[in-house]
């Protein structure tokens, strides 16, 4: 409950102050002829108090004194405190017994007194002595009564405490070795030397005597040594009031305990236990020796000004400095002017005005007003005031006298009040701690201060993942080192680490979103500068429906940072905000160990590793990827066979590096509308486009009169993007983008099937045309070079020809068996055959017309169950067989079937086989040019593997003559039939004839 000083009080309190003044004057002539140590002899009640005097020496100290005052402790008080020090050595016995050493009888507990005295370097001889003179006034206190008058001297008081000087000056004495002298605030240089100091000893209250607080209750009770409202304290017995010739005594109910130091009054005072555990112990030490300090102390509930964060931190461990701040804000060595403590009766004048410019510790101004209500300190009035010790004062205010009104702690602060102390200390350790530091409370010459998200794991995630062993990549290289769980202290690995969970700028919940990119305080030359992204994952319903590979928990509401959840709620600190995370973020891999991770990205990691690109892509900065998936690159077939090949090796890396973009490229990056090229490592373009921002991200290579160079049917999509890298991004895609620059041909499509036998009977066959991709020669055009040319057919049929089409109409797929199928064949007999060689090589491949559109599966041919195509054996093409047309059918979900259509043999390997691979070889453009002809695409053809040899189909005998003897057979059973028929008919007449009488046989 607050307590307020009346207006009445303040003025007495005022008066009092030069009351007092009047009073230290010798009082009038006392009629007594006795001293006052004669006076305490004859009461009879004072043995014990004499022989106290006598041991501290202070017998003719006192009969100097003129005009003095003496509290004089009865027997009956003393022999209480006797027996209170007793019960108190039961429980400590190194507790100081000042009256116990004085009147002790026993000399073995005397000794061992002074042993435990001189042990805890205490002085008992002068602790007794302080403690007598605290019962002194340096004047007579009581007035004269008149003896003209009824009144007494109790009733002449003031009816309000007043604090008067006694003869008691507490200093630090030069045998207590154990406190500084002078003490220096923690945190702050050694004090200047003080102009203002006495050339003499100056005491701990500047020069000084202790106060002692006296209050009249009624008009004939005193007590003294209360507190400022005059409650408590020793009563003075009623009519024990004596004048003596050099001063006045009156008798006590007790003893008066001398006023411990301002840090046992904090750590004593119910009032105080906030800012008694709050204060750390050099501070402590401090208070309890700094000389004339004048302490406005925060009661409990003033706290409460501040959050359970800052509270959290002030009660941390680590904010000494802050608190020696808000003490230094409300404490005064200056006092009252020139040092002179600021009891209540000194800070205001007669006027209500302040008696003195105050300062803090600090040098800030202290304004001292009164009010209606009391006295108030900056705006806040003194609850209690006078709280006297025996190095200063202590008023009791209920609000903290911050110089900014509240405490300013930086985000470093309320890390370790968030119980993030661990994090801090990486920080530190290495010199990130400016990060963190904001805002700092310092003048900045910058516009605006600096804005961060902080991301920061607890101590308790911090020792967990410490303790799990992981690999970290550096943003170096690719080089990766197997931790003991995170990276030492001060290394270059745990800075990285550490900047990855700062975010630039200030981050609210609601303008996060889904799948949104923010950037870190992570950069460098792996990035050319540029800050290393962090992905932020909304788990809400709206975003419920979304994949994520790397956050198992999907729980609406949950909001992540790279795969870390956040903890509890966020906390703001100035332009800057902290989220609290699950688990330590690590900065992204290279863009191998990325790919490795994901299966859908074996082939590529393969192709890498076999173009020997991995250390060139893992270290190349600021590089997007547009990595196709598996299925991609199983749509190229041959083609990826082929570039797998050692001998391909050149081309393949010249594939791989065309989907590395040389620039850093985020999904939001591309802009929508339009299409833009982007420079790759291969040295040729790659064009991007979005229609819209919501629209999907598609990519090609060049083009030639508005078609694709690389001959593809249609534009790869970014199926899944913003896979980060510690060198970018990469970028997921359906599609395999050929370099425009490089060319398939058909003959690279066969060695990546590994045919070889089929690529021999090509060129044995005179046929080596269609595997360089060269036009055909004008004997296979006008058809004499036709299968009755060769050897022992030649001319058996007058040499007929048959034209064939231009060659850039025709394009030519190769059914192509593999090695093994030819292996179940006789090849010698081919070889020594050219006519059936011929025959054979024809029967496997298939014109088609080089301006069809093309497949957009990859194949050379678009198949459809059922669909058949003539090959060059086939009449239709110019060749000589009626059985030349193969015919596909689906065989399972994605597989194919190819045989000779109408084939009716009965030995299906030689008639049919299946389609275990396929290649498109790259097109070519035609027209063009000067003539005006527009630029058209032509198709090149490719190859089909098949695992099967087709055999040309030639009919048996019964199938070229069975109809004519099945005509045969059935003109001669229709005839026999009518035959039957008539005869049938003939006797059937013979059977029925009746002759007539008389008729001649």
């Amino acid at each position: 409950m607050r307590v307020s000083l009346p207006a009445s009080l303040l003025c007495l309190i005022v008066s009092a102050g030069a009351s007092s003044q009047y009073s230290l004057q010798p009082s009038a002539p006392s009629t007594a002829s006795l001293s006052l140590v004669d006076l305490l002899a004859t009461t009879g009640n004072h043995t014990l108090l004499i022989k106290a005097l006598q041991r501290a020496r202070l017998i003719p100290f006192l009969n100097r004194l003129n005009g003095s005052t003496l509290f004089a402790p009865s027997d009956d008080a003393i022999r209480e405190e006797l027996a209170s020090e007793a019960a108190v050595r039961s429980v400590d016995a190194h507790d100081a017994a000042v009256w116990t050493y004085a009147l002790g009888e026993d000399a073995d507990q005397i000794n061992a007194i002074k042993e435990d005295g001189k042990r805890r370097h205490d002085n008992l001889q002068l602790e007794l002595r302080d403690t007598l003179l605290y019962h002194v006034l340096n004047y007579t206190y009581f007035p004269t009564p008149n003896p003209n008058s009824s009144a007494d001297a109790f009733s002449l008081l003031s009816d309000l405490p007043t604090l008067e000087e006694t003869m008691y000056y507490p200093s630090l004495s030069s045998f207590n070795k154990s406190f500084p002298n002078p003490p220096t605030l923690p945190g702050s240089p050694p004090d200047d030397p003080d102009p203002d100091k006495p050339k003499s000893e100056e005491g701990l209250l500047r020069g000084e005597g202790q106060k002692l607080r006296v209050t009249k209750i009624g008009r004939k009770e005193i007590f003294v040594g209360g507190d400022w409202k005059g409650e408590g304290g020793i009563k003075a017995r009623k009519g024990t009031l004596a004048f003596a010739k050099n001063g006045a005594l009156v008798v006590l109910d007790g003893v008066l305990k001398k006023p411990v130091d301002l840090a046992e009054q904090i750590r004593t005072n119910p009032a105080l236990s906030t800012l008694a555990a709050l204060l750390p112990p050099a501070l402590l030490d401090y208070i309890s020796t700094a000389s004339h300090l004048t302490i406005f102390a925060p009661t409990n509930d003033a706290w409460g000004s501040l959050s359970e964060l800052e509270m959290r931190y002030l009660r941390s461990g680590f904010a000494e400095m802050d608190i020696t701040e808000i003490f230094g804000d409300s404490a005064t060595k200056e006092g009252v002017g020139k040092g002179k403590v600021g009891y209540l009766n000194k800070l205001v004048d007669s006027n209500g005005t302040s008696a003195s410019n105050m300062t803090t510790l600090f040098g800030a101004p202290i304004d001292i007003t009164s009010t209606e209500d009391g006295i108030a300190v900056n705006g806040t009035l003194i609850e209690t005031g006078d709280v006297l010790a025996k190095n200063g004062v202590i008023h009791i205010v209920p609000s903290l006298l911050l110089p900014s009104g509240s405490l300013s702690l930086t985000a470093e602060k309320y890390l370790i009040a968030l119980n993030a102390t661990r994090f801090v200390s990486l920080l530190r350790s290495v010199n990130l701690s400016y990060l963190v530091q904001v805002p700092s409370g310092e003048p900045s010459f910058l516009t605006s201060p600096p804005a961060y998200t902080i991301l920061a794991p607890t101590d308790s995630v911090i020792d967990a993942a410490s303790r799990i062993p992981r690999f970290y990549q550096s943003q170096g290289g690719d080089s990766k080192d197997l931790l003991k769980g995170l990276p030492e202290p001060g290394s270059e690995a745990l800075k990285e680490i550490l900047q990855y969970h700062i975010v630039n700028g200030k981050w609210e919940t609601d303008d996060l979103e889904d799948g949104m990119l923010v950037g870190t305080e992570l950069r460098g030359d792996n990035l050319k500068g540029a800050r290393q992204r962090l992905e932020v994952s909304l788990h809400t319903a709206e975003a419920a429906g979304r994949s994520s590979s790397t956050v198992a928990d999907r729980r609406p509401g949950i909001v992540s940072f790279g795969g870390a959840n956040v903890v509890g709620d966020p906390v703001r600190v100035g332009d800057s905000i902290i989220y609290l995370i699950s688990s330590v973020l690590v900065p992204p891999a290279s863009v191998v160990t990325t790919a490795v991770s994901d299966l859908r990205l074996s082939t590529f990691v393969a192709s890498i590793y076999a173009a020997s690109l991995d250390q060139i892509l893992s270290t190349a900065p600021a590089v997007t990827y547009f990595i196709p998936d598996n299925n991609a690159f199983t749509s190229l077939g041959l083609v990826m066979s082929y570039l797998l090949l050692p001998t391909s090796r050149s081309e393949l890396r010249s594939l791989i590096r065309y989907h590395a973009v040389d620039e850093l490229v985020y999904l939001d990056d591309f802009p929508a509308g339009g299409s833009r090229r982007y420079p790759t490592l291969d040295g040729a373009e790659i064009y991007v486009e979005r229609p819209s921002m919501n629209s999907s991200v598609t990519l090609h290579g060049p083009t030639i009169g508005g078609l694709p160079a690389n001959g593809e049917t249609r534009d790869a999509k970014v199926t899944e993007g913003d896979i980060l890298t510690s060198t970018g991004a990469l970028h997921i895609v359906d599609q395999v983008e050929l370099p425009p620059h490089l060319s398939i041909s058909i003959s690279k499509l066969i060695r990546g099937a590994k045919a070889n036998t089929m690529v021999d009977l090509i060129r044995a066959a005179n046929m080596s045309w269609i595997l360089d991709g060269e036009a055909p020669p004008a004997s296979f055009l006008d058809g004499s070079e036709s299968e009755y040319n060769f050897g022992k057919n030649k001319g058996k049929k007058g040499g007929k020809k048959h034209k064939r089409k231009a060659p850039t109409d025709r394009a030519y797929t190769i059914l192509c068996p593999t090695d093994k199928a030819f292996a179940r064949l006789n090849l010698t007999y081919y070889l020594t055959n050219p006519f059936a060689l011929s025959e054979l090589v024809k029967l496997h491949i298939i014109p088609t017309d080089a301006f069809k559109p093309l497949s957009s599966d990859g194949r050379p041919l678009l198949l459809t169950d059922e669909i058949s195509y003539p090959t060059l054996l086939d009449l239709s093409e110019g060749g000589d067989s009626k059985y030349g047309t193969v015919a596909f059918r689906r065989w399972g979900d994605d597989g194919w079937l190819v045989g000779i259509k109408s084939a009716r043999g009965t030995n299906g390997e030689s008639d049919s086989a299946r389609v275990v691979a396929y290649g498109r070889a790259t097109p070519s453009f035609l027209g063009g040019g000067d003539d005006g002809t527009s630029t058209r695409l032509a198709a090149a053809g490719g190859v089909l593997t098949i695992d099967s040899v087709l055999l040309p189909y030639q009919p048996g005998w019964s199938r070229r003559f069975g109809w004519i003897i099945a005509l045969v057979v059935l003109g001669l059973a229709a005839t026999s039939c009518v035959g039957l028929l008539f005869w049938k008919m003939w006797k059937g007449r013979q059977v029925n004839y009746e002759r007539l009488e008389g008729e001649e046989d």
